[in-house]
């Protein structure tokens, strides 16, 4: 991600929606996914959708 704090930004955003997503990297600059090995469709679905809604709220803040 591009600006200092946005991955663990996207993180919050995802935890409060209900996701759990990791930061990983040397400046927790990546978000990392950790989907079980077997998900339901509509949940992984679901989840994705949380995670555009995270990135795209913190490309607002950004903007």
């Amino acid at each position: 991600m591009g600006r200092p704090g946005a991955a663990r930004d996207v993180c919050g955003a995802a935890l409060r929606a209900g996701l759990l997503l990791e930061t990983a990297g040397r400046q927790d600059e990546v978000v990392k996914l950790l989907p079980p090995l077997s998900v339901a469709e509509g949940q992984l679905e679901r989840g994705l959708e949380i995670l555009d809604e995270a990135v795209a709220g913190d490309r607002a803040l950004v903007a």
